[in-house]
């Protein structure tokens, strides 16, 4: 699962995520998407949530179904009905 982190103030963040990145927010942005281990369990992150710093958003995922698509089926033919 990825997610968006959003900067909702005009000034800019400064955010180490768990892979040892620091990410640099401007003022009112938006990340790209980010996997979620990034920021699970973070210190950092749950603070500046707490305090209205910055908001995360669930990316949607836009892959493949792997649902199976139903079969119409076909009415029998008159052909061969006997009466």
């Amino acid at each position: 699962m990825t997610v968006k982190i959003e900067n909702l103030t005009n000034r800019p963040v400064l955010l180490r995520l768990n892979s040892g990145q620091s990410l640099h927010l401007a003022g009112r942005t938006t990340t790209a998407e980010i996997p979620d281990v990034d920021i699970r369990n973070n210190a950092k992150v749950q603070k500046l949530r707490d305090r209205h710093i910055i908001a995360l958003h669930e990316a949607k995922k836009m892959g493949r179904t792997t649902a199976i698509p139903e079969k119409k089926k076909t009415k029998p033919s008159k052909e061969g009905v006997k009466k």
